[in-house]
């Protein structure tokens, strides 16, 4: 096999992995909307959607529709800032809660029947792999950034 073909069987195993085969935009979608209510819990206080938008590099006008489809589904809640009236805060309603504590249980269950699948060994192999691929795919990223500049 020579480089090419790896590198092609290394990008499709990676959307395999992450379900990005049969329904690109649909998980480009869900993904965002993930990702911001991930953010939200792990902040635990209100946040600017403009914080929003720089802590998930993507437009405000983006950060705006998930917001809209998030509240839509009661999943957060947009208000006032009371000591700025000016400012709308974002906020993770019980809903919201409770829709990514079953995320989370569906992703640990996944995990384990992977895990009971693969065995410890291929398991601790791919978790040792796919770090050291996180740790490369940085360090091009701020090589490339730097480039930029």
């Amino acid at each position: 096999m020579d480089q090419t073909q790896r590198e092609e069987r290394l990008l499709a195993s990676l959307r395999q992995l992450v379900g990005c085969e049969e329904s690109r935009s649909c998980m480009a979608a869900s993904r965002g909307e993930l990702c911001l209510l991930m953010y939200l819990k792990r902040r635990s206080d209100p946040v600017l959607p403009s914080e929003l938008s720089e802590a998930m590099s993507v437009s405000t006008a983006r950060i705006t529709r998930l917001l809209n489809a998030l509240e839509e589904r009661g999943l957060i809640r947009r208000s006032m800032d009371l000591t700025d009236r000016r400012k709308i805060i974002v906020r993770l309603t019980e809903a919201g809660e409770e829709y990514l504590d079953a995320v989370y249980a569906h992703a640990h269950k996944r995990a384990s029947a992977v895990i009971e699948a693969l065995g410890a060994e291929d398991t601790e192999a791919f978790i040792r792999i796919a770090e050291r691929i996180a740790v490369v795919s940085r360090s091009l990223s701020v090589e490339e950034a730097e480039e930029q500049k």
